[in-house]
């Protein structure tokens, strides 16, 4: 009897099992092949947008602000991300350059904001937007002096053209930059960063990152996104389509962007202009690979990196460069985030025309 009872219970918790797992399936497929929803419009052409046309067969967009003087100085601006896009804000902020003499340009990566997707997820990566920054230098501005500003991932970028053409710049500003790839660890563990450059008292640092950490993490995406990703990480091939996962990204970053700066009333409106594939293939390094730590040091034109005060990128992460870069300084933007234009934009500003008057012949 008791045997014969269990056997019926056994049985029954089977079914429901079974029932469960065929409910979970069905309820993966419908998120899996639910269309996800646009929350952000996409960006749109300004009026001072343009193309250039690469070597690669794509597009990649850009607005110039053009000098009485043409082709003498040039500023080349590079945003952040990987998946980022320049944003009206960066525009409006660096456009009294111009003033002063200098034609700036700032362009969508490849991959992102209104420049061309790639074929394949994988197609962009870090060493073709170092390879696409060198195109554009050399082949559609060929400026007789060139100032580089990169800010975050851009300033990664930046730093790299930087340390493999040490003869291209007449001058590198660092925004907020990204740490040196490989990130470098004792026997022990130890991040050799934080041993090596310790956070100066003078420098009352808030820290941002853990709410940065959360707010961009995979799991806050749909599941048809998440599996986009893994599917284009593993097999270079898109699941959901651009439109889609670029909408993902833009809701994404729309929700983070509380992260970027100190108060946050100085939260500007998302643009929708993420590129979610092209993140991809950028975020991947391959063993052996060097962003240009060991050659920054013969790149001798002159350096600033500018931080502010809400960074959720650590201090020891954006100081080697300064020590790594022989004539460069640092500068501390009190009261400022990662996007430090958006709290303090006529102090980001000053800072970079100041650097330009103290680098002019």
């Amino acid at each position: 009897m008791n045997s014969s009872n269990s056997r019926k219970r056994l049985l029954g918790v089977g079914k429901l099992l079974k029932w469960a797992g065929l409910i979970g399936l069905t309820v993966l497929l419908v998120l899996l092949f639910k269309p996800i929803k646009e929350t952000v419009s996409p960006i749109e052409p300004r009026a001072s947008t343009e193309y250039w046309s690469m070597s690669g067969g794509y597009r990649i967009a850009y607005s110039a602000i053009r000098s009485k003087s043409p082709g003498e100085n040039a500023i080349v601006y590079l945003h952040g991300g990987p998946g980022g896009y320049i944003h009206s804000s960066i525009i409006e902020t660096l456009t009294p350059l111009a003033r002063n003499g200098w034609d700036v340009y700032l362009y969508d990566q490849s991959g992102t904001g209104l420049s061309d997707r790639r074929e394949f997820p994988k197609s962009t990566t870090y060493e073709s937007h170092v390879a696409d920054l060198e195109e554009i230098v050399d082949e559609k501005i060929r400026a007789k002096r060139l100032v580089v500003i990169g800010h975050s991932f851009g300033g990664q970028l930046a730093a790299t053209f930087a340390a493999r053409n040490p003869d291209r710049l007449s001058g590198l500003i660092l925004s907020a930059p990204g740490g040196i790839e490989p990130t470098l660890f004792t026997e022990d563990g130890k991040w050799e960063n934080a041993i090596a450059y310790p956070t100066p008292p003078e420098y009352a640092f808030v820290d941002a990152s853990p709410t940065y950490v959360s707010d961009t993490s995979i799991t806050r995406l749909p599941v048809r996104a998440i599996a986009s990703v893994v599917i284009a990480q593993l097999f270079d091939r898109r699941f959901a389509s651009d439109q889609e996962l670029d909408a993902a990204l833009n809701t994404m970053a729309a929700g983070f962007t509380h992260n970027m700066v100190c108060d946050p009333k100085n939260v500007q409106p998302e643009e929708g202009g993420g590129g979610a594939y092209g993140r991809i293939g950028t975020n991947f390094f391959p063993d052996g690979f060097d962003a240009g730590r060991i050659s920054m040091p013969e790149m001798t034109a002159p350096v600033l990196v500018v931080q502010g005060q809400c960074d959720f990128i650590p201090f020891a992460a954006v100081y080697e460069y300064v020590d790594r870069f022989p004539n460069a300084k640092y500068e501390f933007i009190e009261g400022a985030g990662h996007i430090i234009w958006w709290d303090k934009p006529s102090a980001y500003r000053n800072a970079i025309e100041s650097f330009l008057t103290e680098i002019s012949p």
